[in-house]
């Protein structure tokens, strides 16, 4: 680029343009960001928080459909969540277990403030029906025909659990019941037990409320602020909601959640674009480079061409074909040289051949050139990734990036040997190279024996394979073939599946056709785009995420392999997600 060019004066503009962009980017991300972040979590928690309130005092839960509904708003937000009087006592505890007395009197033990980490293990494996327990601690309500305890201890004939320091120990009288096991609510012991103790001390740090918190919560609102746990200093906001319904004394919904994750993310950002910062640098200055040649690229050819007529030379026209003033000068740069080149023609005619003979030299050079050109722009990328790699081994790199090296080098070998078999395998299915091995199948332990290999990628995304079989059916067909399709559906199933959800597969007769159904929760797909999933190298991703997305080959064999077995098949959206279907025909 020359110095005062108009490519370097649009290099420059652009990069310092890109550059100011991505600086305040970074600066409202670290800057403003964690404040943005704590406030609307706290808004969404409020408003889930209130939502939650809304189904509590409108329905009548039993203490089954409670429990569920506490338990599936403690593990979508990530919160600790407890119904309370005014005065902090525990009401309604949707986690508890069930005594029954000799006298016939049933005796309900309230457990959410006695489970944690020392004594979940214990309550797992010990609480059964019909066993005789003892329990210790205050009763909410000695008159009632069933009455709450709050348990200090829970012993059974050989052990004994204790439970966490409860700040309700204080203000009633201890007692103690023993009776037999009959009902069991327990939450999920290993997520439940992490934060326990965090609940009990912020019911102790903020509980009798003062005058002005009992004001603020008779009026309708929600009191919020943030606590900080004083011991491993973890930042946590505290909420408490008004239960809107009817009865002789207010009921509270106290719910804790935890900050520290945001603070964790927050310093992992900074992190981040410390490294980050280089390469975004470079990348800036890259692409500035190419917008501003992507710019200049028509004017310098108009000018190129230019140059040419002003030497005579009239054989060369512009390419540029574009609807614009660029392109209006281009044509009559080209109109222009064909003018002048008929007017000089005459003049030129003992120099035709030579002429004729030279643009040919030029013309071969050109593709030659481009030739050249394309080959070393393809070859580019592999040779410089291989040449990184090989210098970095050469070099003699510190032990741990020489190993990570020999990994990604034999990962990519993987992978491309990966892509490679797949292809072959479509080419042999395309060509009906391949004949089918047909037994009696079992469909339901195939199915089950694949999802039992696919373990691994299940549980990385908390994924669970719920199959629902009527009868035990049969097909008939090639076991190998048939395998390599339920395991290419169920992994794209689990690429695109939102974690912590089920994957659901039906397989039912009807008409005498076996039928199959495989859905996930996820993403659906766009209504354009569902009739080239079955094509080769096709990927819903368009970012073509290798990690994501596959090879984009799975899908096509699978397509071959049904279409051999003369099955229908298709895919389609539901209303959280996205089903793939499959109908055998009759044996």
């Amino acid at each position: 680029m020359r110095k005062n060019g108009v490519t370097m004066k649009l290099f420059l503009v652009m990069a310092g343009f890109l550059l100011v962009l991505y600086g305040t980017t970074v600066l409202a991300q670290l800057i403003w960001f964690p404040d943005f972040y704590q406030h609307q979590k706290i808004s969404s928690m409020k408003k889930k928080l209130s939502k939650f309130e809304q189904q509590y005092s409108s329905s009548r839960w039993s203490d089954l459909q409670l429990a569920k509904e506490t338990g599936k708003f403690m593990r979508q937000n990530q919160s600790h969540l407890v119904i309370l009087t005014s005065t902090g006592r525990l009401v309604n505890d949707p986690f508890h277990i069930t005594l029954l007395q000799e006298d016939g009197k049933h005796v309900k033990v309230s457990l959410s403030l006695f489970i944690n980490s020392e004594n979940a293990g214990w309550i797992r494996s010990h609480l059964k029906f019909g066993q005789k327990l003892t329990v210790k601690g205050p009763s909410s309500d000695q008159s009632a025909p069933e009455s709450m305890v709050y348990p200090f201890k829970i012993q059974d004939g050989a052990s004994t659990a204790w439970g966490t320091e409860s700040f309700q120990e204080s203000l009633l009288p201890v007692q103690e019941w023993t009776g037999v096991l009959t009902e069991i609510v327990l939450p999920d012991l290993a997520t439940w037990s992490q934060r326990q103790g965090l609940l009990v001390q912020a019911l102790d740090s903020r509980f009798p409320l003062s005058a002005e918190d009992q004001k603020v919560l008779s009026s309708g609102k929600m009191l919020n602020e943030e606590w900080v746990d004083s011991w491993s200093g973890v930042r946590n906001v505290i909420t408490i909601a008004p239960v809107h319904r009817a009865g002789a004394e207010q009921q509270l919904i106290f719910s804790l959640t935890s900050l520290q994750e945001m603070r964790e993310a927050n310093e992992a950002t900074r992190l981040f674009y410390g490294y980050f910062g280089i390469g975004a640098f470079v990348l800036i200055l890259l692409l500035a480079l190419l917008l501003s040649r992507f710019i200049t690229k028509p004017l310098l050819a108009l000018n190129h061409v230019a140059k040419k007529m002003s030497t005579l030379d009239f054989t060369v026209k512009s390419s540029i074909r574009r609807k614009d003033e660029i392109g209006s000068l281009s044509d009559s740069l080209n109109a222009l040289s064909s003018t002048l080149g008929q007017t000089l023609e005459e003049l030129k005619q003992a120099n035709d051949q030579m002429r004729t003979d030279m643009e040919l030299k030029q013309q071969i050079e050109q593709r030659q050139r481009k030739f050249f050109a394309d080959a070393s722009h393809e070859l580019k990328t592999p040779i410089s990734i291989i040449k990184g790699y090989s210098e970095g081994l050469k070099d003699g790199v510190s032990e741990g990036k020489r190993e990570r090296y020999i990994e990604i080098i034999a990962d990519e070998a993987i992978k491309m040997e990966n892509m490679v078999e797949e292809m072959l395998d479509l080419v042999r299915l395309e060509s009906a190279a391949i004949q089918l091995n047909t037994e009696a199948i079992a469909l339901d332990d195939m199915i089950e024996d694949i999802a039992g290999r696919l373990g691994p990628q299940l549980k990385d995304k908390g994924l669970e394979v719920v199959l629902v079989s009527t009868t035990e059916q049969s097909i008939e067909g090639d076991r190998s073939k048939l395998e390599q399709v339920f395991y290419n559906i169920l992994m794209n199933a689990i690429r695109h599946a939102i974690p912590q959800t089920d994957i659901m597969i039906e397989i039912s007769r009807h008409e005498g056709c076996v039928h199959v159904t495989i859905e996930n929760k996820g993403e659906h797909i766009a209504e354009e785009e569902r009739q080239y999933i079955w094509e080769r190298f096709y990927r819903v991703e368009r970012s073509r995420n290798r990690k994501m997305g596959g090879t984009g080959l799975g899908l096509a064999i699978s397509k071959q392999i049904l279409d051999l077995h003369g099955c229908g098949y298709g895919v389609e959206n539901t209303s959280d997600g996205v089903r793939f279907y499959i109908s055998f025909p009759k044996a």
